[in-house]
């Protein structure tokens, strides 16, 4: 017999206004109003379509949402998840707070907690499928595919500058912002996605902002020359730091994350396709 609570208490960021805690033997769901019980269970059975599985978790698309489930397995496993527990719950209260600040997301449905023998087992996150959007490097090498000029790519670069400047006005650092997790449709609002990797109430010191814009530069520079680079990254640098001082960091640590990455690569067997492979003349 399942206990529903409709009473949202503001204190508590799990259950935002519109959602719902249902408490059952074994699992503790939020669930958005409109969403019956029914309906979510249909979600969290059906096979749908795998889009990514581990031995740690299995992402699969079920119609319009995405189901993310994350298993603890082994005993150790669970111990894992109940002692890491917040870090478990953060795409879901992520999701939660950057919407609230009008930074652009998938939309959460519902986010279940499963529980054994006083052990979280596996948490599972339900949230919207991003469809007929492409991941921002897909995106650019579509324009330059038509043959767009600088000031097209600059504006889209520009466009892209100031939502992920709306992160960090929310409060919020995104730790991993390839051009992989960011996705659009048309080029001027921008979806981020891998919220496991979203802290809140942190702010962004120097070596995580480089970070940040290494990984930006290492999505498009194979593409792109510097003299539309430079801007780019210029637009996300606060004041304080010197741009000729910056870039070279930045030239310097992409170039160490490329050597890093494709020695992974040669080392597991694998040679993904990049940008550069897919440009015109390539």
């Amino acid at each position: 017999m399942s206990i529903t609570s409709t009473d949202n208490i503001p204190m508590d960021p799990m259950c935002p206004l519109n959602f719902r805690v249902n408490r059952q033997p074994g699992r503790t769901s939020y669930i958005r109003n409109d969403v019956t019980d029914e309906q979510l269970e249909t979600l969290l059975t059906h096979p749908g379509e795998v889009l990514k599985t581990s031995d740690k978790a299995e992402v699969r698309r079920v119609g319009h949402w995405v189901v993310k489930e994350s298993r603890a397995g082994m005993a150790i496993k669970a111990v894992r998840h109940t002692l890491l527990r917040d870090r478990y719950r953060r795409p879901w209260l992520a999701a939660h707070h950057l919407r609230a600040h009008r930074v652009r997301v998938p939309e959460p449905l519902a986010f279940v907690e499963k529980e054994r023998l006083g052990l979280t087992s596996g948490t599972v996150f339900v949230f919207q499928y991003l469809a007929g959007q492409t991941n921002v490097e897909e995106f650019l090498l579509s324009l330059l595919k038509q043959g767009a000029g600088a000031d097209a790519i600059g504006g889209f670069l520009g466009r892209l500058a100031e939502g992920i400047n709306s992160i960090e006005a929310a409060g919020a650092h995104h730790a991993d912002l390839s051009g992989k997790n960011i996705f659009t449709r048309e080029g001027d609002r921008f979806f981020f996605i891998d919220l496991d990797a979203v802290s809140l109430d942190t702010p962004i010191d120097e070596e995580a902002r480089l970070k940040n814009h290494v990984q930006l530069y290492d999505s498009f520079c194979d593409a792109l020359n510097d003299s539309l680079m430079v801007p780019f990254i210029e637009k996300m640098l606060p004041g304080g730091l010197d741009l000729r001082v910056w870039m070279p960091r930045v030239r310097k640590a992409q170039q160490e994350r490329r050597v890093a990455i494709e020695a992974k690569w040669d080392k597991q067997g694998i040679h993904p396709r990049r940008i550069r492979d897919e440009l015109p003349g390539a």
